[in-house]
């Protein structure tokens, strides 16, 4: 056991270095997914739908086939009570071998790839491309000692390093080059800087070795099927839509699908990254872990659902405002698509919660769920109906799947279904009322263009976040004031009025 953990089981230091985890989290992914989102504007404005279709087309066996072999290495060295040089030895080596098998893989799959959807180009951008996840698995495993200490401080300035140098290579290549090869130049460096970066800040002399494989031969066997069915969830919308619409469409889609998740990378997952190690602190005391839970839940819940119906809501303007008119076909699917991510934000922290329980069968179970619900739902509508079509099955698989997740929670913490809603009833009808109000304002937006558009779409947002924040409170004062997200919002309501008073 490291030295840090019988200080963070005192459920006050726990909460609190948990906190300042995710807080470092948020601040550091904010200004990350700020360079993300930034060059994106970058690329939007020097290439066209057709270049973001065909690299996403690419990527979409990239991606798919990396998570399938992907290792949870890093979760198994957090989860361990005493790390050995031969744990850290093991995690490289299967690391290692990782990215060459997938490399290989993927070298095999290509030729055939292209030939599926009639574009030679295909072939030699997947074999370029799949550097990538060989780089990736040549991260230090040391840097899982931060990570064990709720210090994200490296891995966050690691996290906006890479960023920063894929903007600067990939807009000077969209800049040079003008077409999709740009996008591939960004792929590439961004692992790469990752890569010598993680050495700076975790030096370790690699060793090839397997003997600790033991102790993570537990996790393997779990986590590779359900790896597997989570690679097929996660790309099958693309994968199929490549086969059926346009080059230029999937670029829409592919573009939308990016602008919807920048809320869940921005602020959710930096709230849930720390929570596996919290759990596990307190995983054998049930009311604490239960307390704990709901607590981060509804807290995730209440920071992701303004974000994503303001997004769905003013998707209309802000594309206009942002992007211009050549990705104005992308608003539909943009406005659809932010609204099928509200259900999984109350299921975010399970996967910590199963991890920290031991129940890895649950993870499996939950992605297995949502691969027999969404893959069936996408080949009908995506055939039948194109990108609409994929929209609707993707809405209707979340939803599923968000019902079996609180079954299995229930399972883990002794509650019903129920129960577990009806703990965000305040924030459901806060968000109703952040709805109407954005709806009514949203006409006012009509007609307005370049920077008074963006001054307008301003003043709304703050404006609905304000109606949004200020009901959540209000209902939660006339409930008697319980644990929660309010409370956090409360006390740094009174802290800038005793400031101002202080001040005056």
């Amino acid at each position: 056991m490291t030295p840090d953990q019988p200080k963070l089981r005192d459920s006050a230091e726990l909460t609190r270095r948990t906190t300042r985890s995710a807080a470092w989290l948020i601040l550091v992914r904010l200004a990350s997914k700020g360079v993300d989102f930034l060059s994106l504007l970058i690329l939007a404005k020097l290439l066209s739908p057709t270049d973001f279709g065909i690299i996403a087309i690419a990527m979409t066996l990239v991606l798919m086939i990396e998570a399938i072999f992907e290792l949870p290495v890093s979760q198994v060295l957090v989860s361990m009570p005493l790390v050995t040089d031969g744990h850290i030895d093991t995690a490289f080596t299967l690391s290692a071998l990782r990215g060459l098998a997938l490399a290989l893989v993927l070298w095999i799959l290509a030729i055939p790839f292209a030939s599926f959807y009639h574009d030679p180009r295909l072939a030699s951008l997947i074999g370029i491309l799949s550097c990538a996840p060989v780089l990736r698995g040549m991260i230090s495993p040391r840097m899982s000692f931060f990570i064990k200490r709720l210090d994200f401080r490296r891995d966050l300035i690691l996290d906006l390093g890479n960023k920063l140098a894929t903007l600067a290579s990939s807009s000077l290549a969209a800049w040079l080059l003008h077409d999709y090869r740009a996008l591939m130049v960004g792929i590439i460096v961004s692992p790469l800087v990752v890569v010598i970066l993680s050495y700076v800040f975790a030096p370790y002399r690699p060793r090839f070795s397997l003997r600790n494989w033991s102790a993570f031969s537990g996790f393997v066997g779990w986590t590779t099927i359900s790896q597997f069915l989570s690679a097929v969830n996660w790309q099958c919308d693309r994968l199929l839509l490549g086969r059926f619409v346009t080059p230029a469409a999937l670029g829409n889609y592919s573009l939308a699908n990016d602008l919807s998740f920048l809320p869940e990378q921005a602020l959710i997952k930096p709230i849930v990254r720390p929570l596996l190690s919290a759990f596990s602190l307190i995983g054998d005391d049930i009311d604490r872990l239960r307390s704990a839970y709901h607590r981060a839940s509804g807290s995730i819940f209440a920071l992701g659902l303004p974000l994503m119906l303001g997004l769905s809501l003013l998707a209309d303007p802000a594309v206009h405002f942002i992007l211009g008119s050549k990705w104005v076909a992308a608003i539909p699917t943009l406005q659809w698509l932010s609204l099928t991510l509200i259900p999984p934000l109350f299921i975010s922290p399970f996967p910590s919660l199963a991890m920290a329980r031991g129940r890895f069968d649950l993870i499996l179970r939950q992605t297995a769920s949502e691969a027999a619900s969404k893959i069936p739902l996408m080949a009908i509508g995506a055939l039948l109906f194109g990108i609409p079509g994929a929209i609707g099955a993707r809405a209707i698989s979340s939803i599923i799947t968000s019902i079996f997740v609180l079954y299995y929670t229930g399972s883990i913490l002794n509650q019903s279904i129920s129960r577990q809603i009806l703990g965000i009833w305040r924030i459901l009808a806060s968000g109703l009322i952040l709805a109407a109000f954005l709806l009514l304002t949203r006409p006012l937006l009509a007609g307005d263009t370049g920077l008074t558009l963006g001054l307008h779409l301003w003043l709304v947002s703050i404006a609905g976040l304000t109606v949004y924040c200020v009901s959540l409170v209000l209902l939660w004062i006339s409930v008697g004031r319980p644990r929660g997200i309010e409370e956090l919002i409360w006390n740094r309501i009174l802290v800038l009025l005793r400031r101002k008073f202080v001040s005056r």
